[in-house]
């Protein structure tokens, strides 16, 4: 290697996993790598999907940083917190931050994230009001709900059962909302999900569905929710968690081409060859995954074709394995449906639920809740495109496929 691939200068744009693992595959293919990672978040970057781990007290705050001050210094890492890039100039390769400095580059990886979605209903903006994207907001939140207070949170996907359960952890009385049919729309099917829904309520947290929000009231702090079938229910706190969406202002300003997300190849690099992107501001071929495996290896492919190492992020089938509650869950690939023989093989049994979809005898798709042991092995079976064909007779027999498996 010449001294000037070695003295290559990398700016990455984020301080979430997709970022820090970018960080971290540069510096492995170049030790003595010019790296500069700028946060615009005033904390070490830290495992942002412990955040309601933080909130319901079974993580300590100090354990939530992907690594301390002295790696970044050991590894040769500038990392510059709490500040704001403004602009792209992808003529010069040059960034300029909110203090007037300008930085150049000769790759830059953006890995800038994405923001909560909040619904433009009335009262939005009281105070009160909050969403959970940050270490800050999870602060805010617990200082609430530590007071015993009613919490309503809007949103029964995987963020809001999530911070449902950490806030009822610390003592509030919280309610879900779901506008669509059923919890987990993009991960269960309706009959997996009402099994979980139960499971939810005997814990003590109620459940709405379909709910659909009217209007926040409250004279500059929030005290109600308005539904639009006319119900009112007191809040003391309300939680958002309707989705995100990417921060594009810095690809638009470099001129990248953009859709939902910043368009990436299977080497994360956009449109730009000298820009590349990874994590949750991206879309490869159609999809954005906003989900922390994936930043995480996009992160590491874009650092390493970065560095000059060819690697290639293939996407995966769309899987989520987590807890709710304590309740394991787990769902990938297409889990209902949608063509003439398409087969459906399901059971509900002791409290759990499985089901497997198969398009000519490949399985394409799985739910299982109560017990996910078997999940490797499901993964395995829909990648490596395994033929059910003898196994899926008449009977459709759920353990005949589990001894398949």
């Amino acid at each position: 290697m010449s001294q000037s691939e070695a003295k290559k200068r990398y700016i990455i744009i984020g301080g979430g996993i997709a970022g820090v693992s970018a960080a971290e595959a540069i510096h492995t293919e170049q030790a003595d790598a010019d790296i500069t990672l700028i946060s615009e978040e005033p904390n070490l970057p830290y495992f942002r999907m412990s955040l309601t781990r933080y909130l319901a007290g079974e993580v300590e705050r100090e354990k939530l940083s992907l690594h301390d001050q002295q790696w970044y210094l050991q590894n040769h890492i500038t990392i510059l917190l709490n500040t704001h890039v403004d602009a792209i100039n992808a003529e010069t390769k040059q960034i300029s931050l909110a203090n007037g400095q300008k930085l150049a580059y000769d790759k830059l990886i953006l890995a800038s994230g994405a923001h909560p979605n909040v619904p433009p209903f009335p009262g939005r903006e009281l105070k009160g009001v909050q969403t959970l994207r940050t270490l800050e907001d999870a602060d805010l939140i617990m200082d609430v709900a530590r007071q015993q207070a009613k919490v309503i949170c809007i949103g029964g996907g995987l963020l809001g059962l999530e911070v449902a359960g950490a806030v009822a952890r610390q003592g509030a009385e919280v309610t879900v909302l779901e506008g669509l049919d059923w919890l987990l729309p993009r991960q269960l099917d309706a009959q997996a999900s009402g099994i979980l829904k139960k499971k939810i309520e005997d814990m003590g947290i109620k459940v709405v569905v379909p709910a659909m929000t009217k209007a926040l009231q409250g004279d500059g702090r929030v005290e109600n929710v308005e539904l639009a079938d006319g119900q009112v229910l007191p809040a003391d706190l309300v939680l958002i968690s309707t989705g995100v969406s990417a921060n594009l202002e810095l690809a638009r300003s470099a001129g990248l081409a953009i859709n939902r997300g910043v368009l990436v190849d299977e080497h994360m690099v956009t449109s730009n060859p000298d820009i590349l992107a990874a994590g949750d501001l991206t879309e490869f071929q159609g999809r954005s995954y906003g989900l922390w495996i994936p930043a995480k290896n996009q992160g590491t492919i874009a650092g390493q074709n970065a560095a000059g190492k060819e690697t290639s992020f293939l996407g995966d089938p769309p899987s989520t394995r987590l807890k709710v509650l304590g309740v394991d869950v787990f769902s990938i690939g297409q889990f209902s449906p949608s063509l003439d023989g398409d087969r459906l093989v399901a059971e509900s049994k002791d409290g759990g639920y499985k089901s497997f979809l198969f398009r000519d005898g490949k399985m394409i798709g799985s739910i299982l809740l109560g017990d996910d042991s078997m999940a490797n092995k499901v993964k395995a079976a829909i990648d490596g495109k395994r033929d059910f064909s003898a196994v899926l007779d008449e009977t459709g027999d759920v353990e005949k496929i589990i001894r398949a498996l």
